[in-house]
Formats: structure tokens, sequence, C-alpha cells
């Protein structure tokens, strides 16, 4: 046969024609330019990413006229013969079908002779992981102190297989799966030299398809020129060659579970069914959207994480947006969870149906951190107009008090159980929180500043939760349900009970302001303390009272009390 495939026709045959590779590349020319090649070599990765042919061209630049050169000529009767598979100094071994330890003796044998015409004998080993455990045994000690003129090469898929003895005898390079963006440029440079005209959606179509694997790809793509008599080939071509979905598919699927259209998702699985796609396949490819979207969302369309082109990465970016990542998160666990269902189901496409069915009725949920960040917007507002009226005075805005007064009760924690009363170890604390009116005089109205500076009016608890009514009455409410301790000459100490999350962040947010307002007028330093609900005092021990019940109703205790006319104390 005349023809050849492109994986063979455009076979790297120098390092720079290496696509995808160059930490690899890199270091092997750098160790032949200084004389430090390893008698050993491993090449590991995924299949098609260039193992067999790196080894190739390591064999052609340390055989090559001019070498040892990290740029061989391949004009050379050597290099040409290592191309053309022949050469009599290097020996490419197929690892699967060579794996006796009989093989292994021979080649023991002949790697202590010279080579024919080149400086270096080199064994290519494919496969190596599928040799025997006799056959690695039999290795090991060629392996570790081969002659000078033999150099061993080791390429394999499955690095674990290949035990730890052989392992730390050969220096290993590990070759990583080539990105969408090379793959897809690469692609594009051979249609053009073949004279084909593809559209980059449809090489990027490809490249996703090959998984990383730039051999995968060529094969793909020869199937698809050779499918297509004209030499410009539509998307829908490429779709129907290669039997996958529109990547639009996808983002259809997306769009209607953020906006709960079941209607659509159901006409999405009706379209892709009567296509012919495997439904199980299709349902793979919705996880991997979906954890896309998970993964952009919270690292950015930026992350090498996500295998997309940079306009694919741009319309996950956006979709994706506004949205939550815990919601993002709770999608593609129920995929997760759902998938052994569409696998072993035997109505596929019910299945499929039901599971994306499931996805619009999970809830976004609340936004808290929106909603806390809106109510402190709007206290912030209120509090700014209290202190504009406080300084104002009542008669400036005879009605900016009724305009505001209305929320703030609405904003106070709401109290199920009956909160304990406020005490004070010195002095007994009545507070009564009269509501503003504008009919006031205009001595009632004491401005935060007047009652700072007041030397004449008493420095006392109540004063200063005056002061917090009129500056801070989010934090008044508060204070005047807590436990007040004024027996320090240094510190004044609230105990605080049962207060949200949204109050402890008002009190944090206003806690240096409330500092200052009571070093000022009380002279103290101000500690607020937060109890937890079990430590309310007074608060009754249901489990002791359980057992007192329990202990009084016991058969028993109701027998003594019948037979001796008693009564239980205790």
């Amino acid at each position: 046969m005349s023809y050849q495939v492109l994986a063979l026709k455009y076979r790297p045959q120098t390092f720079d024609e290496v696509v995808g590779q160059s930490h690899v590349t890199r270091t092997l020319e750098n160790a032949i330019v200084a004389d430090r090649v390893a008698h050993a070599i491993l090449f590991t990765g995924p299949r098609g990413t260039g193992k067999t042919t790196i080894a190739r061209i390591l064999a052609k630049a340390m055989n090559c006229r001019t070498g040892p050169t990290p740029t061989p000529c391949n004009t050379c009767k050597t290099c040409t013969d290592i191309i053309e598979g022949h050469c009599s100094d290097v020996f490419e071994i197929d690892g699967a079908s060579n794996n006796s330890v009989d093989q292994i003796r021979d080649l023991r044998e002949n790697v202590t002779y010279m080579p024919a015409t080149a400086p270096y004998k080199i064994y290519i080993i494919d496969e190596v992981h599928m040799l025997s455990t006799a056959a690695f045994n039999a290795l090991l000690k060629t392996l570790e102190e081969p002659p000078a003129h033999v150099l061993f090469i080791f390429a394999t898929t499955e690095v674990h297989k290949i035990p730890a003895t052989i392992l730390s005898r050969c220096q290993r390079h590990d070759l990583g799966r080539i990105l969408l963006e090379q793959i897809s440029t690469h692609l594009e440079m051979l249609c053009t030299r073949e004279g084909f005209t593809i559209g980059r959606d449809s090489l990027d179509l490809i490249s996703l398809e090959a998984d990383g694997s730039i051999r995968d790809s060529l094969s793909l793509l020869d199937r698809i020129l050779s499918g297509c008599p004209d030499k410009d080939i539509p998307h829908n071509k490429v779709i129907d060659n290669l039997g996958v979905m529109d990547r639009k598919l996808m983002h259809d699927i997306s769009s209607a579970v953020f906006k709960k259209d079941g209607a659509k998702l159901i006409h999405i699985i009706e379209i892709v069914n009567d296509s012919g796609q495997d439904l199980k396949k299709f349902f793979s490819n919705i996880i991997l959207h979906f954890r896309n979207l998970n993964v952009i969302k919270l690292c950015g369309q930026d992350n090498s994480a996500v295998n997309l082109t940079d306009v694919e990465k741009e319309k996950l970016s956006q979709a994706v947006n506004e949205l939550p990542p815990n919601y993002l998160g709770m999608l593609l666990q129920l995929l997760l969870n759902e998938e052994s269902i569409v696998k072993f189901s035997s109505h596929t496409k019910t299945a499929v149906e039901m599971v994306l069915l499931k996805l619009i009725q999970i809830n976004p949920g609340a936004q808290l951190d929106r909603i806390i960040e809106q109510l402190d917007l709007l206290a912030g507002q209120i509090d700014s107009k209290l202190t504009e009226q406080a300084l104002a005075g009542p008669h400036a805005h005879p009605n900016i008090r009724q305009d505001i007064t209305p929320p703030v009760p609405m904003l106070e924690p709401s109290v199920e159980e009956p909160t304990p009363p406020m005490v004070s170890t010195t002095t007994p604390i009545q507070v009564k929180a009269e509501p503003s009116s504008p009919l006031q005089s205009k001595d009632s109205q004491t401005t935060p500043a007047e009652a700072g500076s007041n030397e004449a009016g008493p420095k006392t608890w109540t004063n200063f939760l005056k002061i917090i009514e009129t500056k801070l009455p989010f934090i008044f409410a508060l204070l005047s349900k807590g436990q007040v301790d004024e027996s320090s000459l240094e510190t004044v100490q609230v105990k605080l009970y049962k207060v949200s999350a949204f109050h402890k962040s008002r009190l944090k947010t206003k806690k240096e302001e409330l500092h200052s307002l009571c070093k000022n007028l009380l002279g103290k330093q101000l500690e607020i303390i937060i109890m937890s609900e079990n430590e309310l005092p007074g608060k009754p021990d249901k489990q002791k009272a359980n057992q007192k019940m329990v202990a009084r109703n016991h058969p028993l205790v109701l027998d003594a009390q019948r037979i001796f006319d008693g009564q239980v104390i205790n």
C-alpha cells in the first residue's frame, strides 16, 4: 500500500517536532550536550503521547554521524535505518510478546558484543511492564551495570506494574496528556499540509475526543479526511463521522437545568436518542460538563484543570457567574449518586430523563452572604439617619423619627423563650426605652457628645444605655436584655444570651465605638460575653426533671405511698 496514515507520515523526527512534551525533550537535549545520558531510561505516560517516538529520536541522537547531538541529521545511514526500522544496532522489542526469561537471557548474551556500525547498541523495550517477574529478575544485573556501549530505553503506560528494583535502576521521565489547544493547533497545521479546510470548532471536538492523545487525534482526523470527498469539511460532517454530539447540547442541558425547564431537557434527550448515540456515554459527558462548571466556578476560567478551549471556558464562566458554588456541587453530587442507575438500568432513556428532571428540583437556596450584606447596608442607613436626627435636634426634622422607627423592631431578634432579666451585682437597673417623639422638649433630647461630656450627669449604666439607644438602637436592644456586672472598678461585664449570627456580626462591627463610649462615660472597659443557650440562668434541667418524674411514678414508690399513706418529699 502506498498510503501512509497521518500518525506515521507526520511522526516527529527531532525533539523540536514533539508536541506537548517539552519538559522531557529539553532534559534529554541538555543531557546529550553535557554528556550525561543515563544508561537506562524509562518513559511513562498515557497512550499516544510520544514515548516510543522520543525513544527513537534519542537513539538517532546518540548514533547519528554528527553525534551524539540533540539535533540528529536524519540523512545519514544510521538515522535513515532507524527511521525505516532496520538498523542493526537499534533493537525494538515488544515486551508483550517477548516477556519470557529465556528471551531476556538471550538479550544478556548479546549485549556483550560491540555494535556493528553505530557508536551505541540501543535496546528499546515497549510495554516493558508486560515482562514476567522472572524476566525482570534476569535483567537486573545487566540493567544496573551494562557495557559502556549499551543503552536501554523502556516505555510503558502502566508504570505501577514495574518492580521497584527496576525503577531504581532507571532514569524516569513522565509524559503528560497533551493540552487540547496544542492538539488542535497541530491538527490545523496538518490539515493545511494535506490541503483540507476544517473549522477550529471541529478540530477542538476532535481534540476533545482524543483525550490528550496525539496519536488518537491523528487517527480520528484520518478517518474524517477519508470519509469526506470534499476538501472543505463542514462541522456537521465531523459530528456525524465521529459519532459524538455537538458541544452546544451540553450548554443547552446546563442552561435548561438552571432555568428549571423540564420540557427542554426531555426534548434534548429525545434528540440524542434519535441520533443513535449511546445514552450512557451521553450521561458520562453530562457529568464531565458539570464537573467543568464546578471547577471554573471555584478556580476561575484560567485554571488548567479544565481541558477546554478559551472560548469554551468563557461560555462556562458566563453560565455560572451568578450561581452559588454549593448549588453546582449539589448538582454534580446528584449526578454521581445516580450514575449507577443509568449504568445498570434496562430503560436507559427513562433513567437519564429521571435523573435530569431531579436536577431541576434542587433549589439554589437563599444566598445568606448577600442577605447579610443587604441587612448591614440597611442598618447603616438607619444608623446614619438616627445620628443626623440626634445631632440636628428634634425640631429640624420632626418626621424623621416616625420614618425610621418602624423598621427597628422588625430587625430585632425574635425571642421564642423568656430571656433572663438584666441583673447587676451593684446597682439595680431599670431601663425603659421610651419612643422618641417630635413633641418632646429640647432638653430631653441629648446627643451622645453632650451626654459623654456632661460632667454633672451621673455616670451610670442607665445613662450609658440611653446614649446607646439614641445612637445605636440595634445594640441597645441587645444590651438592655443582658446581665450587667459593675462590681469591678476597671470593667463593665455584660452577658448576652441567644445572640444570632447577624447580631454577633453587628456587635463586632460596633465594638470599637461601644468601647469608646463606655470609656468616656463610665471610665471603664466594656466586656461583652456571648453565652450559649445551655448557660441560661435558672434553666430547668430537663433530664433531672424527667428522672424525678419516672422515679415518682415507679410501681414500688406508688405501692409504698399507698401502704404507708405517705408523700414523696425528695
